[in-house]
């Protein structure tokens, strides 16, 4: 009898548990947060303001807004959608936002990720002297690069009648290029200024004995697009002006055979500057494609590509090696097709593509990435041989930025093109 009462008991407690269990108290969830916003990103950004967005997750039932924080102060409450813009911010300045998500009892969610970026400047101007865009620092003739512009190089060169070149670019605090999709060009911020000078050492067998520096062209990126200009240097190579009608500079300097050369070297007017720099009626950078950029120059010591990603200048390039390198022409341990495609991609392709500055009559499409028999080589061998060997400023190839042959080059695309 015991056994028997003790065994009701028992079960009678289950009992009143149980039922207890499901007479829940309706405002007992009114206590839980909602599940906080994903994946939050920027949008857009401009001078004074910042536009931001991110997703819900599918559970987040009851969200009734949103609260935007920056730099951990409340800034926009109750938002009702999913993305918001962030106003009234100075320019150049670094912000950090993250957003949480809230209900109708007035509970908030954890926080998102946040996302930081900095504001963009006041549109920049083309100056009339270099030396207000700020590229060097101390002597200019030195061409030291000042501490906020980074010097870059490229694989395989455009041939300017063998003219050395400095290749820089200057990024807006706190901005940095970035990866889309392609090998192609990265993305860059407003206000991004990209120069190349253009130089002869004096003798090339001793550097030390000075050098000749004739112009630097210019790119600024800008809302509208890129615009471009050249600055002339003068003679004591204490200045440079801005000069868009070009000229002829005559040039002698000393090879390193100690042969004497002459060149009537050509600066180039604003109009030849977009004939290059052409893609569908647009100005765009040549040489700064992240595939001419991919591998080890001397002045970073390893790839170019990570060093600009460690110093902050590239986002979004996980890893180089999945990003193609073009080959050197240069390098005789490739087989010709790799050489002289590359040589024609830098030297001939920003006109002989699709949208380029030359009729698409002419059947030539020389980019690396198009397939043999889609580049039309096959069919002018003759013709592109002939133009590269000439020196007639209405029938040689390249006609723009050069004036005498670049011997070595022709040899080896005369050897390539007679194989095919």
């Amino acid at each position: 009898m015991k056994r028997l009462s003790f065994a009701l008991l028992i079960l009678l407690s289950f009992v009143i548990a149980s039922c207890g269990s499901d007479d829940t108290d309706p405002g007992e969830f009114d206590n839980q947060n909602p599940t906080a916003p994903q994946n939050l990103i920027i949008i857009d950004i401009g001078i004074n303001s910042i536009q931001l967005g991110w997703d819900a997750s599918t559970d987040n039932v009851g969200v009734t807004g949103y609260n935007v924080y920056q730099d951990g102060t409340l800034v926009l409450s109750d938002v009702s959608g999913t993305s918001a813009i962030v106003e009234n911010l100075t320019e150049e300045t670094l912000y950090s936002f993250y957003v949480t998500a809230m209900d109708a009892a007035g509970n908030e969610s954890v926080t998102s990720n946040s996302a930081s970026v900095t504001t963009y400047g006041t549109p920049l101007e083309l100056t009339p002297t270099l030396s207000e865009l700020g590229f060097f620092q101390g002597t200019m003739s030195d061409l030291m690069p000042a501490d906020d512009v980074q010097l870059y190089e490229i694989r395989t060169t455009l041939f300017t009648d063998y003219a050395a070149k400095q290749r820089l670019i200057k990024i807006p605090f706190g901005q940095a290029m970035r990866y889309i999709d392609s090998d192609l060009l990265p993305s860059f911020p407003n206000n991004t200024l990209i120069a190349k000078t253009f130089y002869y050492f004096l003798d090339e067998r001793d550097p030390a004995l000075g050098k000749k520096i004739i112009e630097t062209r210019v790119f600024l990126k800008l809302e509208s697009g890129w615009t471009a200009t050249d600055y002339v240097w003068n003679e004591s190579m204490t200045e440079a002006f801005r000069d868009d009608a070009g000229g002829t500079v005559p040039i002698s300097y000393i090879d390193e055979n100690g042969i004497t050369n002459n060149v009537d070297y050509i600066i180039p007017s604003n109009t030849d500057c977009f004939t290059c720099h052409n893609s569908f009626n647009t100005t765009v950078p040549i040489g700064m494609k992240l595939r001419n950029m991919n591998y080890i120059p001397e002045y970073a010591g390893y790839n170019q590509l990570q060093f600009f990603t460690d110093n902050g200048i590239l986002l979004g390039v996980a890893d180089p090696s999945a990003i193609s390198s073009i080959p050197n022409w240069e390098n005789g341990s490739l087989t010709l097709e790799e050489r002289a495609r590359a040589y024609m991609d830098v030297n001939c392709a920003h006109c002989h593509a699709p949208g380029g500055s030359v009729p698409p009559g002419f059947a030539l499409d020389l980019r690396y990435e198009t397939a043999f028999n889609e580049t039309g080589i096959y069919a002018k061998r003759g013709d592109i041989e002939a133009r590269f060997a000439s020196t007639s400023p209405i029938y040689r190839m390249p006609q723009l930025g050069r004036t005498v042959v670049h011997n070595e080059a022709l040899n080896m695309l005369s050897e390539y093109l007679e194989s095919l």
